[in-house]
């Protein structure tokens, strides 16, 4: 340690430290962290951890090593921290722009699908929007009043004049229906 520091009175030795080494520490972590104020929280992290650890003064050999290399580990678990945060942030704001999105999409979609419904029959129309409604065709009939296999008609021609109004937007749709 050095011997310019007497360590009789911990309370002047730290005091001292702090005067000799903390606008340098604060130039060495800057050129890894890049931020004046971060910098200083990081550079002051590494002095109350020196305070709360003070009773190792006396067993190290090379203080300024030390102290110095408190520092670059305390910059290097930061900027670690920074970027799994970073990445955590990226990742959610991506889940979110997806998912806006798919909802987007999803909405626009079914707005072009039921204006096109409106071109069908009547028969036809009441009919395809039970089935998107998640019904099937025996709870159609039964609600309706009519045949299983009037509902079954009535839901194919109704594709079949679907797939002529959407075009290309049928092979993502039918499959689903």
């Amino acid at each position: 340690m050095d011997d310019k520091f007497p360590i009789d009175n911990e309370e002047q030795f730290f005091h001292n430290l702090f005067v000799e080494y903390y606008p340098s520490l604060c130039s060495f972590a800057l050129r890894y962290v890049g931020d004046g104020e971060v910098v200083e929280d990081l550079v002051q992290d590494v002095f109350v951890k020196l305070w709360e650890t003070r009773e190792r003064w006396r067993e190290v050999a090379d203080f300024s090593a030390y102290v110095y290399q408190m520092v670059r580990y305390r910059c290097f678990n930061y900027l670690r921290g920074e970027r799994l945060r970073d990445k955590a942030v990226e990742g959610f704001a991506e889940e979110i722009e997806v998912t806006e999105i798919n909802g987007y999409i999803a909405e626009e979609t079914f707005r072009i699908v039921r204006d096109a419904m409106q071109c069908l029959p009547s028969a036809c129309r009441k009919v395809f929007e039970l089935v998107l409604e998640g019904y099937k065709a025996k709870e159609i009939a039964g609600q309706l009043g009519i045949a299983e296999e009037t509902v079954k008609k009535q839901k194919q021609i109704a594709r079949k004049i679907l797939k002529e109004q959407l075009g290309r937007l049928c092979l993502f749709l039918f499959p689903l229906l």
